[in-house]
Parts: C-alpha cells; structure tokens; sequence
C-alpha cells in the first residue's frame, strides 16, 4: 500500500475548516499528559507551565523552528498538513507509551532510547503547529518534567524520534528560488512535501 499523503487523507490545514488561529485537536493521556495540534504560534512557556511540578526537579523543553535553507536551498516558509484524527490517535498513543515502555539505562543510551519507567517522569505535553510555519517560528514543542535532568532529556528525544516517524503530518518546504520541485504527490512548483508517516 503506498504512502498516505495530503491529497489522498482528510487534512486539517490553513484551507480547512479551522480558522487560522484555532486549536485542530487536542489528546490526553490517562495520565494526563497533553497532546495539541493547532494553527495558533505555539506558546513555551505555556509548555512548561503545563508539565510543572512540585515533584519534578528537571523541565526540558525541546523547541523545532524552521531553518532558512536546505540543501542549499533558501526556504521561505513550512506548511503543515495532519490526518488529524489519526495523528491525534497515534499522538495519545505516544503519551501512554512514555509512562508505560520498559526502562533503559540513561548511562549508554541506544541510538533509539526507548523511554524511561512511569516513576522517573512526572508529566509530558506536545503542540504541533499546522499551516504555515515562517522562518524563525516553531513548528513543534515537547516538553518533559521528571524528576532527574537525565530521563527528561531522553524521553523528550524519544518522543521527537516516535512524532517524526509515527505521526500523520506532512511537511511542505516552499523555497525561494523558484524551480520547479514536484514531489511524488505532484504538489508544486517551488515545493516538495515530505511525510513523516511511514510505509505500510
């Protein structure tokens, strides 16, 4: 089965449905951890607001912003696109997995650290922005509180490396410089969309 991409999944994106500066859709954990898609700037100290605790001696935030080139080439902006119900699915099912997957040794860590046991981390939140995401602006924030830097700092990795692979949200880079880049989808010209979500 081929790839899933923006034109073939229902996508929430800047010509959707939602208004521009509305939240697309938001997932809690049995915890309580909190999952966010949303068209709205994404807010850091709001994220760090929402996994603050008195238990926890160690907040790590990890804020993704679009860069200026790729490759070579000048980037003007990122566009996102979700299947919203599915990412937000998958999204629940990263926060669950971050309390609930077997402990590792944060000493030597494996290339891909599975997370730390449900005791060591105290509280997890993710936004991911949709639509347009301008130079110098964050397209995604995971924030982690634990009580130890060390689990904190890998489980925020962890649930980058699980998003970018799992998560059904699609990337659009729109350059500057004008050639004609037609993607696999036949989106363009001057943009090549890039899935995060995986073959099947």
């Amino acid at each position: 089965m081929a790839d899933p991409t923006p034109s073939q999944q229902p996508a929430a994106s800047a010509g959707s449905d939602y208004p521009a500066s509305s939240v697309a859709g938001t997932v809690r954990s049995s915890r309580g951890d909190v999952a966010e898609l949303t068209f709205a700037p994404l807010d850091e100290a709001a994220a760090i607001r929402a996994v603050s605790d008195a238990g926890a001696g160690a907040n790590v935030l990890f804020s993704g912003t679009t860069r200026d080139s790729f490759q070579g080439k000048q980037v003007t902006r990122l566009e996102y696109e979700a299947y919203t119900s599915l990412a937000l699915k998958t999204l629940r099912g990263i926060l669950e997995a971050a309390h609930t997957t077997a402990p590792f040794s944060v000493s030597s860590q494996p290339p891909s650290p599975s997370p730390p046991p449900a005791s060591r981390i105290t509280k997890v939140y993710v936004s991911h922005r949709l639509g347009i995401v301008p130079v110098g602006e964050t397209s995604i924030l995971i924030a982690v509180s634990s009580p130890h830097r060390k689990e904190a700092f890998v489980l925020a990795e962890w649930i980058l490396e699980e998003v970018k692979k799992e998560v059904a949200i699609w990337k659009r880079e729109v350059y500057a410089d004008g050639r004609q880049i037609v993607a696999p989808d036949g989106q363009g010209p001057a943009a090549v969309w890039k899935a995060n979500f995986p073959a099947s």
